[in-house]
């Protein structure tokens, strides 16, 4: 155990510091959770059922709010439908040996796939040597890209996708250093590909493998269909397709009922608010994505919900206990909050440009990939913003709110998610919604305390 714990990489001692972090939270919640219990009243008798609590709670939402909510579920589903996630099985294909060119000698180090007429993308390389030593690579290791797309076509990055260089590669140079190792006759070779083209009848992926200073060729175009035999495997989905559309509904849900709740100043959305953190970590996991957006809803958001509700809590209006006391910021305050914003964004959007990973929504488009870890630290440094405006109960939160949404909004369309976009639409509708509510509650609390300053006055007069 030690000796494996030691030889950990940082890209796992990371997700082991996330699960600690994970279990961390869920037991602090539950100790709060059986806290809570102890120390609550007995019930009364006269007070209301299931029943009754259901209708009041029916009750509670105005005819607006009842109708905003159910057309986004409505068009959530709908979406769910007219835009599903779709299955991408992914194939280990080992290249049968009996095309090898035996008499061909050199270190084959480049693979060719000229000749292919279809869409393929390429997501990990093996290669086992004739004395059984093993090595084994992503496409992140080999190309500035975490996965590689064979796709046949007249542009630079069409002829360009056709020929890989078999290598480490050097981020900082752009190169590809020679492996430490021969690639030659003995050599089996594994690639794990799934087909991303849009026929029901694929045609076959050429591969070609050829020594680039002498121009020998070990393989010469020999085919491959992914069809499960002898030398292809098809590999099992970590998460099926209705699983991720049904997490994404869901987070459409949870987000909606919680963003309801904020605009109508209920300390109840922060317990709803914790629901949507375990789905969006969960989303943020199976699709190798917005890794700012995970940590900062692991390190600040879980634990910023369970204090908001204490203080929410402690802080209930006087006419209205349901109702929570808000406030604004002043004009100076709003200008460190965007400088904030704005070194955050710079700062951490660079370091997630560092990070290398293997697979992902973005595996196949670099520059996107680059985009997205920008818009992904600014959307995480607003969420920050917007935690603690929420905390401290200031109205401009709605502002922030309005900008997370538009940051994801561009996310969510340029990784084809379409489902989230109802969520999105939900957020600008509500946020305005939510706005309008506490800058009048603000007025009236502001023209109430006056009231009270002038009464308190003219009795003591």
């Amino acid at each position: 155990m030690l000796n494996a714990l030691a030889a950990a990489t940082v890209t796992e001692w990371v997700w082991i510091a996330l699960g600690i972090i994970i279990v961390l939270q869920f037991a602090a919640i539950v100790v709060l959770a059986v806290l809570r219990r102890k120390n609550k009243k007995p019930r009364a008798a006269n007070s209301p059922g299931f029943k009754q609590r259901c209708k009041d709670l029916w009750r509670y939402f105005t005819v607006y709010e009842k109708i905003w909510f159910f057309s986004i579920l409505v068009l959530a589903v709908a979406f769910a439908f007219i835009f599903p996630e779709t299955d991408e099985p992914s194939y280990t294909v080992t290249l049968d040996k009996s095309v090898y060119n035996v008499a061909a000698q050199g270190n084959f180090d480049t693979l060719s796939f000229e000749g292919t007429t279809d869409t393929y993308v390429l997501c990990h390389i093996d290669f086992t040597e004739a004395d059984g030593t093993e090595h084994s690579y992503s496409l992140a290791d080999i190309s500035k890209f975490g996965e590689w797309t064979v796709q046949p076509g007249d542009s630079k990055e069409d002829v360009e996708s056709m020929t890989l260089k078999l290598g480490l590669y050097d981020g900082k140079t752009g190169g590809v250093e020679p492996f430490d190792f021969a690639i030659d006759a003995g050599t089996t070779i594994s690639i794990e590909c799934y087909y991303n083209g849009d026929e029901d009848e694929p045609a076959p992926l050429v591969v070609s493998l050829f020594d680039s200073a002498s121009g020998n060729k070990l393989i010469d175009g020999a085919e491959i269909t992914l069809e499960e035999g002898p030398n292809v495997q098809v590999n099992s989905f970590l998460v099926s397709a209705g699983v991720i559309t049904f997490l994404y509904v869901l987070d459409v849900i949870l987000n909606i009922a919680c963003e309801l709740l904020i605009s109508k100043q209920s300390k109840w959305n922060f317990i709803v608010s914790l629901g949507v953190e375990i789905v969006e970590i969960i989303i943020c996991i199976v699709c190798i994505y917005r890794f700012a957006t995970m940590a900062v809803t692991l390190l600040f958001w879980i634990p910023c919900d369970i204090i908001s509700f204490v203080v929410w809590h402690r802080h209930p209006d006087r006419q209205q206990e349901e109702l929570t006391v808000v406030k604004k910021l002043t004009w100076w305050q709003d200008v460190l909050l965007v400088a904030a914003i704005a070194v955050w964004t710079v700062g951490i959007g660079y370091l997630l440009t560092l990070i290398e990973v293997e697979g992902g929504i973005f595996a196949t488009n670099l520059t996107v990939e680059r985009i997205v870890c920008y818009l992904d630290a600014a959307a995480s440094a607003v969420g920050i913003a917007n935690g603690l405006l929420i905390l401290f109960r200031y109205r401009e939160q709605w502002i922030a709110w309005y900008i997370v949404a538009i940051l994801e909004t561009v996310i969510d369309i340029l990784a084809h998610q379409w489902v989230l976009l109802i969520l999105k639409a939900g957020y600008l509708t509500n946020t305005t919604y939510g706005y309008i509510k506490w800058t009048q509650y603000i007025r009236r609390h502001k023209e109430d305390s006056a009231a009270s300053k002038k009464q308190s006055i003219a009795q003591k007069a």
